[in-house]
Formats: C-alpha cells, sequence, structure tokens
C-alpha cells in the first residue's frame, strides 16, 4: 500500500487518491452494512424524518417501556420495506405521500382513519390499509428490539425469556 502512495505521490495525485479512498470506505458493500450505517434504503432523505414521525405517533414510549423511536423501528422498517414485494413498497410509498398531506392538517388529521370501525375484511381506503399495516409493523419492529429486551427484562417475573436477546455472531 505504502508503493502506491508513493506512486500517486510522485504524479500528484496524493489527495484526489485520498479522497477516492474516503468515499469508497462510506458505501456499504452489504445489505448487513447498509443496516448497521443507519442509511436510509427505501425512502429518500426528505421523506425518512417523515416516516420516523409516523412510528414515533403509533407507537410513542411509555411507562419506561421504549417507543418506535427508541428502538430505532423506523430504521430497521426503512430496510426491510426496501427488500419487500413492490405491492408492499408502492402501499407504503403511496401511504406515507398521503400522511404527509394529511399531517400539514394536524396530527389527528393524519391518523383519523385509525379511530375508525374496523372489520375483519380490513379497510378498503388505501391510506387506512397503510395507516394499519404502518402500525402493526412499527410495533412489531419495536417489540422484537434490543432496546425492548433490555428494558423489559427487569421489570418482572413474567418478562421470563424476555433478557434472552440472541446477539450476532461475527
Amino acid at each position: 500500500m505504502q508503493r502506491r502512495s508513493v506512486f500517486y505521490a510522485l504524479l500528484g495525485l496524493a489527495p484526489a487518491a485520498q479522497a477516492l479512498q474516503e468515499a469508497a470506505s462510506s458505501i456499504p458493500a452489504t445489505a448487513a452494512e447498509a443496516v448497521s450505517m443507519g442509511l436510509p434504503r427505501f425512502y429518500s432523505q426528505p421523506d425518512f424524518p417523515a416516516f420516523a414521525e409516523l412510528g414515533q405517533a403509533l407507537i410513542p414510549a411509555f411507562d419506561g417501556r421504549p417507543g418506535a423511536k427508541e428502538a430505532e423501528a423506523a430504521e430497521f422498517l426503512d430496510f426491510l420495506i426496501g427488500q419487500s414485494p413492490a405491492d408492499i413498497q408502492t402501499l407504503y410509498k403511496q401511504g406515507l405521500a398521503t400522511y404527509k398531506v394529511r399531517r400539514k392538517a394536524g396530527l389527528d388529521a393524519a391518523l383519523k382513519e385509525l379511530g375508525e370501525p374496523w372489520s375483519h375484511a380490513g379497510p378498503t381506503n388505501p391510506y387506512a390499509k397503510f395507516l394499519q399495516a404502518a402500525k402493526q409493523a412499527f410495533y412489531q419492529a419495536t417489540v422484537n428490539s434490543r432496546q425492548w429486551s433490555e428494558a423489559m427484562s427487569g421489570r418482572s417475573r413474567s418478562a421470563a425469556g424476555v433478557g434472552s436477546y440472541w446477539m450476532p455472531i461475527e
């Protein structure tokens, strides 16, 4: 590696080579690296904060339990939706666009459909389908997170097995 640096220095390319190396080190090589780096995968940079805000509104922290924000559920779901089938991606993309428009009128207006009566057939309104799917996804991502496991493991004896969060083998 030192020979290459000397060669670049002789050609006057040392700053460019260093900048190229730094840029290459910030690009994830695998999906696991992208998740660990916290890079949004499905939602664009302007859309991701709105998605995280929706998660916080749907699953807030309470009574010492972490919410979607503390459990970093939005980051996980962003990766998961990016790997999902096209119909799920369309549901989430269009649903978030509608959420952003309705959010301008207030949070209650944006989440109004969640208060409507439900049936086993599910809602016919695409936005209501999105809200129900997002609420379920944020809930599952939150209660299956390491943060939830750590918070719940010391609370009571009824949390048996909750403290046995599996760590990846590296």
